[in-house]
């Protein structure tokens, strides 16, 4: 058991520091401003995350396994050899400080992915204000009538 323990936290480990990894290239491609290469590191790191999370829920049925009443790692450290209660103990401080950069990493991918959209936005409010015509009042001749000032007389045959 205490092996399994050992084992998931080096998985979980490897997979945070894949998520920085993915975070950064995330972070590249929107500095870049390429959108696929956006969409494909998204749709990575929404896969990272879910297989993260399958570890957790993994390490906390190992506890349970062990004590009933465990939820984290230090209701079951103290079965743990000295060695490997510090490997634990290590892990778990990595781990930690991967998922701090994430979160700084993410951050940044956020504040930069809202800066885009923000740009993109007032360009084409910018543009549609150009495009849109000021009064919408056609003439008899299909083009926009420029002088006219109120509703107008139709005339033709019905």
């Amino acid at each position: 058991m205490i092996a399994g323990i050992l084992s998931n936290l080096e998985r979980q480990l490897k997979a945070v520091l894949l998520l920085d990894t993915l975070q950064k290239e995330e972070f590249s491609h929107l500095s870049a401003r390429n959108p696929g290469g956006v969409a494909s590191a998204e749709f990575s790191i929404q896969e990272l995350l879910r297989q993260l999370t399958v570890e957790r829920h993994s390490l906390h049925a190992i506890y349970a396994a062990l004590d009933p009443g465990a939820t984290r790692l230090g209701d079951v450290i103290g079965r743990f050899s000295p060695e490997d209660a510090e490997k634990a103990g290590g892990l778990v401080a990595a781990i930690d400080a991967g998922q701090q950069r994430c979160a700084k990493q993410a951050s940044r991918n956020y504040a930069m992915a809202l800066g885009l959209y923000d740009v993109a936005k007032g360009s084409l409010d910018t543009l549609r204000k150009l495009l849109v015509p000021k009064k919408g009042v056609y003439g008899a001749k299909g083009r926009m009538a420029t002088g006219t000032s109120g509703p107008g007389i139709i005339s033709g045959r019905l």
